[in-house]
């Protein structure tokens, strides 16, 4: 995998020893995030949606109704502005200001392309299944499910991941107090599943819901 190459958009001001612009690293915080936050402006308006989001190759993927008006504006040609982040720990300094988090982001810029070819559509729904709950089998999508969803494809081109994990970085006096400061790490941990309660007699649990996991980056 190559690096991404920075620009003006999405070069690192603060803290810029916390960018990285290795694909590898991106790829694998956008892959472990189940939810992205899509901002455009909608006649002169800031919107943001969140919103699942898988990545294929060099290019992510968001789909929603036909009527979204969101997407009909991204289907449009408005650039997007895509934020995902993961908070791994929090933080916490001897003062208000040594409080912080742990966490992973990616940033995306770009225009969105429209999924028009409906043997790409049923690989995507396919494939945001995947991602969502490995193994899950579902029945084929109709005709007319698809016909009212819009996919829209993102290209990963100008893109920056920001990472923070240095934990408590107190100054030597605020050391010198006689306070607790520590890190909590934070994973995304999964409940016991709940069958539907229409489910027919007989179904059984399958194991991916029970043994369900996100892949940690």
């Amino acid at each position: 995998m190559s690096e991404i190459q920075p620009t003006e958009r999405t070069k690192i001001r603060r803290r810029p020893e916390r960018g990285v612009f290795d694909r590898a690293a991106v790829y694998a915080i956008i892959d472990e995030a189940l939810v992205a936050h899509v901002g455009v402006s909608v006649n002169d308006e800031p919107r943001v949606i969140p919103t699942a989001i898988i990545r294929v190759g060099d290019h992510v993927y968001i789909h929603g109704s036909q009527s979204n008006q969101l997407l009909s504006t991204l289907a449009g040609g408005a650039p997007a502005c895509i934020t995902i982040t993961l908070v791994d720990s929090i933080v916490a300094g001897r003062s208000g200001f040594g409080m912080s988090m742990d966490y992973r982001s990616v940033v995306i810029f770009a225009k969105a392309e429209v999924v028009e070819d409906v043997a790409e559509k049923e690989r995507l729904v396919a494939a945001f299944i995947e991602d969502i709950l490995p193994g899950h089998v579902v029945r084929p999508p109709k005709a007319k499910e698809l016909n009212a969803t819009v996919f829209l494809r993102f290209p990963i081109e100008e893109a920056s991941a920001k990472i923070r994990d240095k934990g408590v970085v107190d100054p030597a006096d605020d050391i010198a107090l006689d306070l607790w400061a520590g890190v909590i790490p934070l994973r995304m941990t999964a409940g016991a599943p709940r069958n539907c309660k229409d489910l027919r007699p007989g179904i059984e649990t399958p194991d991916y819901a029970k043994t369900y996991a996100r892949p940690r980056g």
